[in-house]
């Protein structure tokens, strides 16, 4: 993001499952201390994690809060989260851990038992509808962390359409949030569109190079 930085001057964004835009959070910082150069939405369907996401950016102006999520066909969907009033009995990881998979929560074993979990109906909108709606013709960075979701939002991108340079999203292959079958296929279809993979243990990221930013 640095270098992309050092050549362009400037960076726009997008965050799908951004929670409160600080916790574990890999751009906040950056955010903050380029915050006169950068310029992104940051979507969160969470009412509570959404009106504190709005708080911490306050500050920076040219980032857009949006209370949603992106699914591919459905305009309302169920989160299966962990119950505020249990927070305190679980780690601040597990806080911010919300998945359309009513299951997620095994595979990832951030609470003992169904009991910590709730169900809350949020507002979704698609990939392509958010785009359109927001006048979105250029985009330098794609970050998704949508728990065991990203494999279906990035299959529903058109980027013939746009283009990402840089998309950084969670596989989580190790826990099974997304199977290998899946990840591969993302991959490959990620690779006809011109992206470099750097997988992780974790996450992956996708990146285009450009010329100007070749070094040799």
């Amino acid at each position: 993001l640095y270098r992309h930085l050092a050549v362009h001057k400037t960076l726009s964004f997008i965050q799908i499952g951004a929670n409160d835009g600080v916790m574990n959070d890999p751009i906040y910082q950056f955010n903050m201390e380029n915050k006169s150069v950068i310029s992104g939405f940051v979507l969160e369907p969470l009412p509570d994690m959404y009106k504190n996401l709005k708080k911490n950016y306050q500050s920076c102006p040219s980032v857009k809060p949006f209370n949603l999520a992106i699914h591919a066909t459905e305009s309302e969907m169920i989160l299966h989260r962990v119950k505020p009033s249990l927070a305190n009995k679980t780690s601040k990881f597990a806080q911010g851990v919300a998945s359309f998979d009513e299951l997620h929560w095994e595979k990832t074993a951030v609470v003992p038992s169904v009991e910590f979990i709730e169900q809350v109906k949020v507002q979704c909108v698609s990939w392509i509808d958010f785009i359109k709606s927001n006048g979105i013709e250029k985009l330098d960075l794609l970050l998704i962390d949508t728990e065991g979701y990203d494999y279906e939002i990035l299959m529903s991108i058109d980027f013939k359409m746009l283009r990402p340079k840089i998309i950084r999203f969670e596989h989580g292959v190790r826990n099974g949030v997304m199977s290998h079958e899946k990840f591969t296929a993302v991959c490959s279809h990620l690779n006809l569109f011109g992206y470099q993979i750097i997988s992780e243990s974790y996450d992956a990221t996708a990146y285009l190079l450009e010329p100007s930013e070749l070094i040799f």
